[in-house]
């Protein structure tokens, strides 16, 4: 009898201890002892008010779902990170899942004191221009002994979005060679042009800036170039009276051709803007859009006055039509094209179209381009062809050539040699800051 009392004397004392071991492990006790608390987690992705927990569920229609992979809103492949704020020390780092225990919670033993959590889907902090959403969370709280303290942590968009799209007044009035570029004023630019219209980037936050600027260079359908500048100013009562740019501020940005009449072509925008984190939009008021160059007239106001005619772009030269046979070695009369542009050449866009347009990939030259600005690979075969110098270039990138004179030969020579019969067109394109002058040179072959 004293044997068995014995035995369950032992056995009482291994479960005592067996207790106190399994209530430090969940306390944190045996590594972090007497002064140890938990963090129980709860975390979840935010955009336009709502909860997001993967990209395949459907939330409002799939609206706000859809625009995400589901790695940028699944916070289970987010990376968490505790610090205590009194030592700066971090004491915790990994994925969201690799913390979870069996019952899909998130609990961390913590000894007392005050701490940090964060989760992000990415290190997306220094980056200036994505295709890739930037989800982060961040918030303070304090641990007390032998306490299970709850912290809701939402994850929101730690960026600005910007997506760009055009009106189909747009579409009729001018070609699909604009390209449109939006710059945060902190050193992030994005360009727009049709191949990644309507997609949506995410820019890095600026500090202290209330605007973006909108830089759009387009050629109307009747060849005419128009570049336009335009600052996007975010209204001062915008939500929570905050006029600078906002972690979760999003930007849809159109262009029309608002302000055009039958004598007078122009550039428009209107913007919408939604706070992300409430779901809420706005349009930008027409006083928050300011324009420089060229002027967006009041309906029912007149243009600006025609320049004078020495203020004005003068061609020699242009326009010009010559004809040749196939297989000639040369044009009879070629003659070079001379502008004359007192305020200075800012854009000379080339647009080539007709029978030599589909034989461009012989000298590997795109069907327009603007010789003011190219890149190296483009410079290179322009100034090889003998239509611009290096020297000429540089002045003509500066915005700061007042006459030019497009040599032809080396470009149009090559036509007669490998088109059999028909006409071949280049339109040339001048603007000076404020007026746009246009003109074509067209090349007739005869079949020989």
């Amino acid at each position: 009898m004293k044997r068995y009392k014995g035995l369950i004397w032992l056995l009482g004392l291994m479960l005592g201890f067996s207790s106190c071991e399994m209530r430090d492990e969940i306390l944190g006790k045996n590594e972090l002892g007497e002064n140890a608390g938990t963090l129980e987690l709860s975390l979840s992705s935010v955009y336009n008010g709502v909860e997001m927990s993967r990209a395949t569920e459907i939330v409002d229609g799939g609206t706000t779902t859809g625009n995400f992979n589901e790695e940028d809103v699944n916070v289970d492949g987010y990376t968490l990170v505790v610090t205590n704020t009194d030592t700066q020390e971090e004491v915790e780092k990994a994925l969201v899942s690799e913390l979870k225990n069996e019952e899909g919670k998130v609990v961390i033993p913590l000894t007392e004191g005050n701490y940090s959590v964060k989760a992000y889907n990415y290190e997306g902090e220094n980056v200036t221009v994505s295709e890739r959403p930037y989800f982060k969370g961040e918030q303070t709280f304090s641990v007390k002994k032998g306490v299970s303290t709850n912290v809701n942590l939402s994850c929101k968009l730690s960026c600005v979005e910007i997506q760009l799209g055009v009106t189909s007044a747009f579409t009729e009035s001018f070609k699909d060679d604009y390209a449109i570029t939006v710059d945060n004023g902190d050193g992030a630019t994005q360009v727009f042009d049709k191949e990644n219209l309507g997609k949506k980037y995410y820019f890095q936050t600026p500090e202290q800036q209330n605007h973006l600027t909108v830089s759009v260079k387009a050629t109307s359908i009747e060849g005419n170039f128009i570049e336009l500048n335009a600052t996007v100013q975010k209204p001062e009562d915008a939500e929570g009276g905050i006029a600078d740019l906002a972690d979760g501020d999003s930007f849809l940005i159109n262009l029309t051709d608002e302000g055009s009449t039958d004598s007078y072509l122009s550039i428009g925008l209107t913007v919408d803007l939604t706070f992300t984190e409430v779901g809420e939009t706005i349009e930008i008021p027409v006083g928050n859009i300011i324009y420089d160059g060229p002027s967006v007239p009041t309906p029912g106001e007149d243009p600006e006055p025609t320049p004078t005619p020495e203020e004005s772009i003068t061609f020699e030269g242009l326009p010009a039509t010559y004809t040749c046979t196939y297989g000639d070695s040369d044009i009879a009369g070629l003659q070079d094209v001379r502008i004359l542009a007192p305020k200075g050449i800012k854009n000379l866009n080339v647009t080539i179209s007709g029978e030599i347009a589909s034989l461009l990939f012989m000298v590997d030259l795109p069907a327009t381009f603007d010789i003011c600005n190219m890149d190296e690979d483009l410079k290179t075969k322009i100034v090889g062809l003998g239509l611009v110098t290096d020297e000429e270039y540089t002045q003509l990138h500066a915005g700061t050539c007042t006459d030019f004179t497009f040599k032809l030969g080396g470009l149009l020579v090559l036509i007669p040699q490998v088109v059999s019969s028909g006409n071949s067109t280049f339109n040339l394109s001048v603007y000076d800051g404020v007026n746009t002058k246009a003109g074509d040179i067209t090349v007739v072959v005869n079949p020989k």
